[in-house]
């Protein structure tokens, strides 16, 4: 289990590092091409393609980095009406239940880039177009990987009997 921790510590350090710089780069590249268009009349041709793609990566990547502090998307409607054994229970067949959604789309996107792999289409500045679109399995993966980690540790508290879940998510 410590080793299981320590990496999701690493993939969580990683991650965050990774959206500072993908967002600095949005924000450069936003930058010159408001510039260049406005003094120029004209922009970087990629930019546009680029910051779209870098979009789909801030997406997930926040996904990744929701997940592992348990700030997610949740539906609290059922919650506030029951007992804390119940809730505690029910947060781990609702994490089982997304752990399983994420592989779905883990294997669907993974189809994905394979397709994208044989089609081998240039993007830009022959930058093939799965680079960018890698992130997309990998970010699953990484989603899944964070709701089993939910799933031992609320398993482990309930056969502790301990019943209280974090603020973040009740």
């Amino acid at each position: 289990m410590f080793f299981l921790k320590s990496l999701d510590k690493s993939i969580s350090i990683l991650t965050k590092w990774m959206i500072v710089l993908i967002m600095s780069l949005m924000i450069v590249l936003s930058f010159l091409q408001i510039l260049m268009r406005n003094f120029y009349g004209t922009g970087i041709e990629w930019g546009d393609t680029f910051l779209r793609h870098l979009v789909l990566w801030i997406g997930l990547l926040g996904a990744v980095v929701a997940t592992s502090e348990n700030r997610h998307i949740s539906v609290e409607v059922i919650t506030k009406f029951i007992s804390q054994k119940v809730k505690k229970l029910l947060s781990i067949v609702v994490s089982i239940f997304a752990a399983f959604i994420c592989i779905v789309l883990f294997y669907a996107s993974y189809n994905f880039l394979q397709l994208e792999i044989e089609t081998a289409e240039i993007l830009f500045l022959n930058i093939p177009r799965w680079y960018f679109i890698l992130v997309i399995p990998i970010g699953y993966l990484i989603i899944a990987f964070r709701f089993i980690l939910i799933v031992i540790n609320r398993t482990i508290e309930v056969v502790n009997k301990n019943w209280s879940i974090p603020e973040t998510h009740q």
